[in-house]
């Protein structure tokens, strides 16, 4: 009887130290931007905040991104009216490469859309905590 105390007991502190936080995101991508067009990557919705940080690099020139609730950029029309709703954005940015974090609130999905006005290849880190 003590034995299946000890292991309840073990196994409840197993539970209780994992916690329910956000999952761990490190993920390095290339993504592919055409001239004028404009490309994303979503992240799904996590329990709790977050800071993402986002390392970007373009291969040709200024390209612009957009951290967006994923309710404010849905489909092809959030990825065609990512220009004109810049004012929603969590963050934006337009450069050749730079580092940035966005504080994500709990349980909201983000869409991270890249605009270029010529033919790019953007290599992105995404890292959170």
């Amino acid at each position: 009887m003590p034995t299946r105390f000890a292991l309840a007991v073990c196994a409840l502190g197993l539970f209780l130290a994992t916690g329910c936080g956000p999952a761990k995101l490190d993920q390095k991508t290339v993504v592919s931007v055409d001239a004028g067009d404009t490309k994303s990557i979503d992240l799904d919705a996590q329990p709790k905040p977050q800071k993402i940080t986002i390392d970007f690099s373009s291969s040709a020139g200024s390209v612009s991104v957009y951290v967006f609730k994923e309710a404010d950029a849905k489909g092809e029309k959030g990825l065609e009216d990512a220009e004109a709703n810049k004012a929603k954005a969590l963050a934006a940015k337009e450069s050749k490469g730079e580092a940035f974090a966005v504080d994500v609130p709990e349980n909201t999905a983000i869409r991270i859309i890249f605009f270029a006005t010529k033919k790019t290849d953007v290599t992105v880190k995404l890292t959170n905590r």
